[in-house]
């Protein structure tokens, strides 16, 4: 817990909001990913009775492509957000870097740079760190929730089963 610990302080203030961000973003890029998983999972399960039942399918699919857009957008922004926050860690480390040189000895301003400079490298790398995976979680979630459209509308063209005596 320690090396988590001092690797944050190194990073500098940011990397609590980046913390946060990072722990919003996946709890919400899991449960996108949950929903689509278990209503893919639920219409397997109930294909032979939903087939042919176009009105009943096509709200199912307009309600799965509505959920979606709306995470996405609330998930592209905090995916963007993301390596922002660690463009701002960065200029305020190197704010900091710059300070240290101006105000110090040579021998300080040394130790103040490498500390400035490792600020900016850790909040960069961490912004970019929650950003990333992110994405390819968002391309996870597109390509099920297509999956499970075209499973709908081949439902929907499929002929209705024909009703018991």
């Amino acid at each position: 817990m320690k090396p988590l610990l001092d690797f944050f302080q190194q990073g500098g203030p940011v990397m609590y909001a980046i913390l946060v961000l990072s722990v919003v973003l996946y709890t919400r890029c899991c449960s996108l990913l949950y929903c689509l998983w278990s209503s893919r999972r639920q219409t397997v399960g109930l294909q032979a009775r939903l087939a042919g039942q176009t009105g009943a399918l096509g709200r199912r699919r307009e309600q799965l492509e509505d959920y979606f857009r709306q995470q996405r957008l609330a998930l592209g922004a905090m995916v963007a957000a993301a390596p922002l926050l660690g463009l701002l860690g960065t200029v305020s480390g190197m704010a900091k870097t710059f300070e240290s040189l101006t105000h110090w000895t040579s021998a300080d301003s040394m130790d103040g740079l490498a500390q400035g400079i490792s600020e900016v490298l850790v909040a960069t790398q961490s912004g970019l760190a929650v950003a990333i995976p992110a994405l390819l979680l968002l391309y996870i979630a597109h390509r099920l929730l297509q999956r499970h459209v075209l499973l709908l509308n081949q439902l929907e063209q499929q002929p209705a089963p024909a009703s018991r005596p």
